[in-house]
């Protein structure tokens, strides 16, 4: 029984120093190296600039379209002539160069709505003496063995045809016979067919004491230029 508490005792006393050594704190060691750095990670998407992608506003409309600038001139063959009225031109066409029985013009001015529906005189220039009107019936005119001359009016075409007097044979006229063909073309107001708004239209001028077949007594009377 002695023998049995000794050693209990001794045991107990052996657990007392056990538990004091391990309950004191020994000295703290020294740090220790760092670690190596680890791999950097993907870099995640960068955000959208809402400024810079955004959507662009709406197209504004379209702004009116300027006025139209002034048509140039119509060219043509012959010089114009000033325009006394806003529905009356003239031209003319020099003949100086011209021969043989049959003389077309190129006129761009007879356009097929002047033909068709406007008062088209004629006068013809020979030798530098006076203006003699030429219609499209047959007139006698005085060129040197006295000629007729028949008018025919076409589109952009002014054709003259030289004939021996009362016959229906063809006769030539010769370089520097005749001198300039004159053109006056008169606007139709009319809504009537083309050939009553002509006769309309001289017969106005007659009322008023014109004589056609006078040049210079129509550029009068439209205030006109010769």
């Amino acid at each position: 029984m002695k023998t049995t508490m000794t050693i209990i005792k001794c045991t107990l006393m052996t657990i007392a120093i056990a538990c004091t050594s391990c309950s004191k704190d020994g000295d703290i060691g020294p740090i220790g190296p760092q670690g190596e750095q680890g791999i950097q990670g993907e870099q995640g998407p960068a955000g959208e600039d809402g400024e810079a992608l955004g959507i662009p506003g709406p197209q504004g409309e379209t702004g009116a379209t300027g006025a139209t600038g002034p048509a140039g001139e119509d060219g043509t063959n012959g010089a114009n002539g000033e325009d006394g009225n806003a529905n009356v031109s003239t031209f003319t066409y020099d003949l100086s160069t011209e021969s043989g029985a049959t003389i077309a013009i190129t006129a761009t001015a007879l356009t097929q709505d002047v033909v068709e529906n406007d008062l088209i005189l004629g006068y013809l220039l020979k030798n530098e003496d006076t203006y003699t009107p030429i219609p499209s019936s047959i007139y006698a005119f005085g060129l040197n063995d006295n000629s007729d001359i028949a008018v025919e009016i076409q589109l952009n075409k002014y054709w003259m045809f030289f004939y021996e007097v009362g016959t229906e044979n063809f006769k030539s006229v010769t370089a520097g016979q005749l001198d300039e063909l004159k053109l006056v073309i008169i606007e139709s107001n009319s809504t009537t067919s083309g050939k009553s708004s002509k006769e309309d239209i001289l017969s106005k001028m007659k009322s008023d004491g014109v004589n056609t077949d006078d040049y210079y007594a129509v550029m009068d009377y439209f205030d006109l230029n010769f």
